[in-house]
């Protein structure tokens, strides 16, 4: 061995964590992962989303009045609150309703004050839903 060759050392291997057993996690039903809770089937795209059309056509598809509707609309129906019936009704009628105000045939005007309403009311719940959580 000359002076320039140096004995070749392995390299050390990098510390290990420990094991640890494997654990399942569950995101939900794969249905209701890919299609939603409605099982409406409408994934990303292609108009409107889940059951808030007429407030879509409103406030927009990405307003947080859109968002807060959809969600408290959902939880009456889901919970049989009072005015589940309205929800069912506006389950089988909003989606077309929503395309004639988007063509502009139904006014804006005759579902604004509605939804205002409507979406004081969800205000309202949600602010004592939250206040109830933390108590």
């Amino acid at each position: 061995m000359t002076q320039n060759e140096k004995p070749i050392e392995p390299t050390p291997q990098p510390a290990r964590k420990p094991y640890s057993p494997p654990h399942v996690i569950s995101y939900g039903h794969v249905k209701d992962i890919v299609q939603g809770n409605a099982g409406n089937g409408l994934d990303a795209g292609g108009g409107h989303s889940k059951a808030c059309w007429i407030a879509e056509a409103l406030y927009g598809v990405d307003d947080p009045r859109t968002h807060l509707l959809r969600a408290w609309l959902t939880v009456i129906y889901d919970e049989r609150r009072p005015g589940w019936r309205f929800v069912a009704v506006y389950r089988t009628f909003g989606r077309a309703t929503a395309k004639l105000i988007d063509r502009g045939v139904l006014p804006k005007g005759l579902f604004q004050p509605l939804f205002d309403a409507l979406l004081e009311k969800a205000l309202a719940d949600s602010a004592r839903a939250f206040v109830a959580a933390r108590h």
